[in-house]
């Protein structure tokens, strides 16, 4: 509907104006969803869903409906649009550093984490890449690989926005203890799900989300003490508050 009305009046204004000035189509000028602003004469044909301005006479610009912001016809009002960072459908890049908050068999800690995301934006509402990352855990580390989905709520300068991963992990122990032999270190099940706010930029964004991750890892080991040895197998399902911070583009 949108789409329909902007076409009736670029059309009366297209027809209106060379009524009143034979010499030279309308100048416009456009501003973009992505923030771009273009000026140029509006030609007359309107077709294919394409708003073509002419700036001399080597040089078109095509411009698709869905795209366009606001058009001003003449002069421009002294408080112009402010421009920001608009999910355009293609390719998508985030990288994320985090704090992990929760406790282990003894006491309270926090951990780092850093995850990077690639893949494609359908719309800035839907988003869906593959993920790689590293979280600490204390005694253990782990390496998630993941699926990943993702959007804002609504269009704005600051946006609300989901997410939601899941996938599997590798894991390793960060202890080196003499008196301990691994026979096993896996990793499991990973998940990670919340919402968080966008501040889009002129070409990019910056990320602050809170979010809750479930991690699962299976260890076998023998442990050597005075009394000899002792076969213990540990199978842990890690929970953690997350804080991130983060970029894309």
């Amino acid at each position: 509907m949108k789409i329909v009305v902007l076409v009736c009046l670029l059309l009366l204004f297209g027809i209106s104006a060379p009524l009143l000035a034979q010499d030279k189509p309308p100048l416009v000028t456009i501003y973009l969803k992505n923030g771009q602003k273009i000026e140029g004469y509006m030609k007359m044909s309107i077709h294919e869903g394409f708003l073509t301005l002419e700036h001399d006479s080597l040089s078109q610009t095509h411009l698709a409906f869905p795209d366009i912001k606001k058009i001003y016809f003449g002069e421009v009002p002294n408080e112009e649009p402010q421009p920001y960072y608009v999910r355009q459908p293609g390719y998508f890049h985030l990288t994320e550093l985090a704090l992990q908050f929760g406790s282990n068999d003894y006491e309270a800690n926090v951990t780092p984490s850093i995850h990077t995301v690639n893949g494609y934006a359908f719309s800035p509402h839907l988003m869906t890449g593959l993920g790689l990352g590293w979280d600490h855990y204390g005694s253990v580390a782990t390496l998630p690989m993941y699926l990943s989905v993702r959007g804002i709520i609504t269009d704005r300068k600051v946006s609300p926005y989901y997410f939601a991963n899941a996938g599997i992990s590798l894991a390793w122990p960060t202890d080196d203890l003499p008196d301990v032999d691994y026979d096993r270190t896996q990793g499991g099940l990973y998940l990670h799900g919340g919402l968080g706010y966008q501040i889009n930029l002129i070409r990019s964004a910056l990320l602050l989300s809170v979010g809750y991750k479930l991690q699962k890892t299976d260890f076998a080991y023998d442990l050597t003490t005075w009394e000899g040895d002792t076969h213990i197998e540990e199978k842990r399902t890690i929970r953690r508050l997350t804080i991130s911070f983060g970029y894309s583009f």
